[in-house]
């Protein structure tokens, strides 16, 4: 039985399964949770070939992929949120003017440090914090080769990374 098939069986038989797992990891947002599971088996579905499937690993595979899917989820919301207050100035009223102050601080470096990229890294890190894009529609929308935009991205985090460690360095 070829790896196409094994995929195919284990989605028609464990699919609502997953999706319960996924969901009460994701505090019962089902339509999100659907979307983590679609992606899951299209990951699956690209990497037939790639690497050997077996009926005896695709359990564990999938659940594995699930599990990342979620941890990223949380992070890449934990960013947006984190990046999106920083960029609008808006700190909430029980904050003292120092840590605005801080935070406009913050966001003038990361500006800096985008500056000093090329334009096109920096377009794909803000399509990515900014709109929470994920790599592959930043790479449909711009029409480039998703190894591109993964470059472009890498990129830009280091520059931003180093220009915040000098920061707190400071």
């Amino acid at each position: 039985m070829n790896d196409r098939c094994i995929i195919e069986r284990y989605y028609r038989q464990h699919h609502g399964e997953l999706l319960t797992f996924v969901s009460s990891r994701l505090g019962g947002d089902v339509p999100q949770a659907e979307d983590l599971v679609h992606d899951v088996f299209l990951r699956l579905l690209s990497d037939v070939g790639r690497r050997p499937i077996g009926e005896s690993t695709i359990h564990s595979l999938v659940f594995t992929m699930a599990r990342h899917l979620i941890i990223d989820h949380y992070r890449r919301r934990r960013c947006q949120q984190e990046y999106a207050l920083l960029m609008r100035g808006f700190l909430p009223s029980e904050y003292s003017i120092e840590p605005a102050v801080y935070a406009s601080d913050i966001v003038q470096h990361i500006e800096r440090g985008l500056s000093r990229l090329p334009q096109p890294c920096a377009q794909v890190y803000r399509l990515h914090i900014l709109d929470g894009m994920k790599t592959a529609d930043i790479a449909r929308q711009l029409q480039l080769d998703y190894k591109v935009v993964e470059y472009r991205l890498g990129q830009a985090r280091r520059e931003v990374r180093q220009r915040l460690l000098r920061y707190n360095c400071s």
